[in-house]
């Protein structure tokens, strides 16, 4: 029994480890280009250019963190567990990707925001 404690306590130290990292990915994001997000959305129109421009970043940046969704649930779990996602190594790598471009999309922007400024 006190294996089982030691397991699960753990696991559970994992996971919140995991899940505080992606909760940091949304939040830092969110408190540096608080203004910028703020201009983007109160110019809110239904266009193409305006989803890929100007939303796209936060929108890939958005995918990103749902693709580490399932990793960081499942952090410290057995790979034999039902609940251990099959392809958690491409969840992994499609979140970072993602994240990753966004960010660095998000920089441009704020840099041609910048200008406007």
């Amino acid at each position: 029994m006190c294996t089982f404690i030691r397991v699960s306590g753990r696991r559970l130290r994992e996971s919140t480890r995991a899940l505080a990292v992606v909760l940091c990915l949304v939040i830092v994001p969110i408190a540096l280009g608080r203004r910028l997000l703020s201009d983007v959305l109160e110019s809110f129109h239904w266009d193409v250019s305006y989803l890929g421009a100007e939303l796209g970043p936060w929108l890939l940046m958005l995918a990103g963190v749902a693709f580490l969704l399932p990793v960081a649930v499942s952090a410290g779990l057995d790979p034999e567990n039902r609940l251990y996602p099959r392809a958690r190594r491409a969840y992994f790598i499609w979140g970072i990707v993602l994240y990753l471009l966004g960010a660095a999309l998000a920089v441009e922007l704020f840099d041609v925001w910048g200008y406007e400024h």
